[in-house]
């Protein structure tokens, strides 16, 4: 080693798949620990960068021919090598066919003969391995265990081997297993304590050894040198091992159904790889910790390590969140800055990241965190990897996502619902939970993952509309929600209406419509504040210092729920008749709806002559109707361009003008539901008579009436009533269908 510092590309090291990502961390850690103790590492263009006074040919040398293996067993696992098959007699059972067993454990496997081998050998490279076998079998002896042990056996075995093995071997044991006040646990990253399924991880480790370091001498074996440079510099080799176990690491490579050409094929493994790929997931040490927030007596606190979500890939679906079908998720870090093991190390130590001021708990949270920056340690973005079952019969590190660590403000806006987001996830997530909530809770994770890595009005607007979906599941389903203690979407913050404005009518017309509200007399006599929300769910809300202080579900409104699918446009003509016969109801003596967002008249002009998407606005409207409208100060979003204002007709501002929601001119309105009813049956002549003859009673002088319209025109026009308008548009419709006042007056006097 020449003292000089290279940079060595190691083209084998990617962040996909999961053994490839453990390569890399393995390689840092063992030339850092047992040659240059100043390496650095970090990632560029997907692949790993090793800076160390090696040369690329000396690194190659080292782990040829000098590389100590780090010892590890599992010693409380049956194909560790430490238990023996129980002996069977060449005579069979005449039921069942089999050969009959002795009850007597004395039949050497594969893994009990690699053990013996390594402890039988004298090369320097296996010392600490071998006095970490010897311990191990000492502790089996002393426990006189012939098998496994289960329960608290495998408890008293582990600390045992704690107390017992030297320190160099206890970050192995904290990665494969931890032990809590109840029973051991185990981080995602190694299975079941360093097995899956009948797959013993250790075992395993020690046969690849074999395949490439000579154990009597510790010369590599013939076709080490290939299997490395492929594993380390991604060169090519032939004669990969076949039918060898590589575990959930590394999907491609384990062979089994769709692997290849045809219908099956075997496993081909690089032994090097499984070698490095355990090396590096000593860094993932876990720990036991008290978990207050979900009272826990234990639970484990695996680095970068969370339950899984069924959300945010092609093939998610909510089964893959249970237990018997995933072990969780792991986020592993990408970094492009020049790192040491020992900051490697601190890194992992700390391990988590926080979303506010509580840890991450599912996959959700952890996009949450990196998009609100709830992790911070020059991480420049986290590969995702779900631990799931796939095929029905093995589990595999998938991955899902790549998530890039950068600020995203937008999603800020979650923290307002954070309570409930949570207990809903626990309820839709049920048995009991009807498939709408299950399906409603998957777009909305979804969509938050879209939000948390790229902003924009868009991004928003789909999580507004997930979180109006979920609404509508629960509004729908008033037993389950009943019995679950499930309570509405508590009001969203007004910046959500800001972030969600993409300037389109749709959006305006949507956000003018969930705007809607009227005080209206209740039976008891006292005002009460009715938004629109109403008609679309059994909610009721109340409002206090110019906000809504309070949401909560009503028993008795069946007849306010006009909202169904289907046509659009009948549907809000429902809303508005709805509302006119409980204002009626109340007494009142006046239309007496309005809006703290105005809808444009350009607008209501492309939503009468059928440019708009109404089936987008009915998706928008659940998720608007859910701001703390009594909250929204000012216009809050962008007004449509002068250039492009449109007159709505003759037709409309006759009719609007009898529901315009305030004084016409300083003239009150009369009330009159015959006028949207005849509008809504498509009858324009006698809606516009009835209209005409409204305004001329109450002292205007309209100069138009008995408008013939064809009948879906008119059903628009009667629905686009509904969207409130200011004084100034009033004011504007007055002028385009009454006569001056003074020319009224001109002709009173001749």
């Amino acid at each position: 080693m020449s003292g000089e510092v290279n940079e060595i590309i190691l083209e084998g090291c990617a962040p996909v798949p999961l053994a490839h990502y453990l390569k890399a961390l393995g390689i840092l850690r063992l030339v850092s620990e047992q040659v240059d103790s100043e390496a650095r590492g970090y990632w560029k263009n997907d692949a790993f960068v090793l800076r160390t006074i090696m040369s690329r040919d000396e690194l190659v040398d080292f782990f040829l021919n000098d590389y100590r293996p780090t010892p590890i067993v599992a010693p409380w696992n049956g194909g560790s090598g430490f238990y023996y098959q129980e002996e069977k007699l060449e005579e069979k059972d005449p039921i069942t066919g089999k050969r009959i067993k002795t009850g007597v454990r004395n039949q050497p496997t594969a893994a009990t003969k690699i053990v013996d081998s390594i402890l039988l050998s004298s090369d320097d490279r296996f010392c600490l391995y071998r006095k970490c076998l010897s311990v191990s079998k000492e502790v089996v002896n002393h426990m006189k265990l012939k098998e496994a042990p289960s329960g608290d056996g495998k408890s008293d075995m582990i600390q045992a081997l704690r107390n017992n093995l030297p320190d160099d071997i206890i970050s192995w044991l904290d990665t494969a297993v931890v032990l809590t006040s109840d029973k051991p646990k185990y981080p995602p990253l190694l299975g079941t304590g360093a097995n899956d399924g009948n797959t013993d991880f250790t075992s395993n480790f020690m046969q690849r050894l074999c395949d490439v370091i000579c154990i009597d001498n510790g010369e590599p074996k013939n076709g080490s040198d290939s299997y490395l440079n492929s594993s380390l510099f991604a060169s090519s080799v032939s004669n990969l091992l076949k039918k060898v176990a590589i575990g959930q690491f590394y999907p491609t490579a384990a062979g089994g159904a769709n692997a290849s050409i045809g219908f099956d094929s075997d496993s081909l493994v690089n032994p090097w790889d499984y070698i490095l790929m355990l090396e590096g997931a000593l860094l993932f040490s876990s720990s036991c910790v008290k978990k207050l927030e979900n009272r826990a007596v234990g639970a484990i606190s695996a680095p970068f390590s969370v339950r899984q979500v069924g959300a945010g890939y092609g093939s998610a679906t909510q089964e893959d969140e249970k237990t018997s079908n995933s072990r969780g998720e792991i986020w592993v870090p990408l970094w492009e800055e020049p790192t040491s093991l020992l900051e490697m190390k601190s890194l992992m130590a700390e391990g988590r990241v926080n979303v506010k001021r509580r840890s991450a708990v599912n996959g959700v949270d952890f996009a949450r965190a990196i998009a609100g920056l709830g992790v911070d340690k020059g991480i420049s973005s986290f590969q995702r990897y779900g631990f799931m079952l796939r095929n029905g019969l093995a589990y595999f590190a998938t991955p899902l996502d790549r998530f890039q660590v950068r600020r995203q403000p937008q999603v800020d806006l979650l923290y307002g619902i954070d309570n409930w987001l949570n207990f809903f996830k626990g309820k839709a997530t049920s048995d009991k939970a009807p498939a709408s909530a299950g399906r409603a809770l998957r777009n909305l994770e979804t969509s938050i993952l879209s939000l948390c890595k790229s902003k924009g009005p868009l991004r928003v607007q789909e999580v507004l509309i997930s979180l109006g979906n979920c609404e509508k599941a629960m509004a729908t389903s008033e037993k389950w929600t009943r019995e679950a203690f499930l309570k509405p979407i508590p009001p969203l913050s007004p910046e959500w209406l800001k972030e969600a404005d993409d300037g389109s009518p749709e959006f305006r017309l949507a956000a003018s419509l969930a705007s809607v509200y009227g005080q209206y007399r209740n039976r008891e006599g006292r005002t009460v504040f009715v938004p629109v929300r109403s008609q679309l769910e059994p909610v009721a809300s109340s409002v206090k210092e110019g906000k809504t202080s309070k949401v909560w579900w009503v028993k008795e409104a069946d007849r306010d729920i006009v909202w169904s699918k289907g046509n659009p446009i009948k549907t809000l003509n429902a809303v508005m008749s709805r509302r006119i016969m409980k204002a009626q109801q109340s007494g009142a003596s006046t239309y007496p709806d309005r809006g703290n967002l105005w809808a444009e008249p350009g607008d209501i002009a492309d939503f009468i002559e059928g440019r708009i998407d109404v089936d987008r606005i009915s998706d928008l409207l659940w998720g608007l109707i859910l701001i703390d409208w009594p909250a929204v100060k000012g216009r809050l979003i962008k007004v449509r361009t002068m250039e492009n204002v449109l007159f709505p007709g003759a037709t409309y501002a006759l009719l609007k003008l009898c529901f315009s929601g305030g004084k016409v001119e300083d003239v009150e309105i009369p009330l009159s539901p015959q006028i949207h009813r005849r509008a809504a049956n498509g009858d324009s002549v006698r809606a516009t008579e009835l209209a005409s003859r409204r305004l001329r009673g109450s002292g205007l002088m309209p100069a138009i009436g008995g408008i013939t319209s064809s009948k879906e025109t008119m059903q628009r026009i009667a629905a686009a009533l509904i969207f409130p308008i200011n004084d100034y548009q009033r004011h504007k419709l007055v002028d385009a269908v009454c006569r001056p006042q003074s020319n009224m007056e001109d002709k009173m006097e001749e």
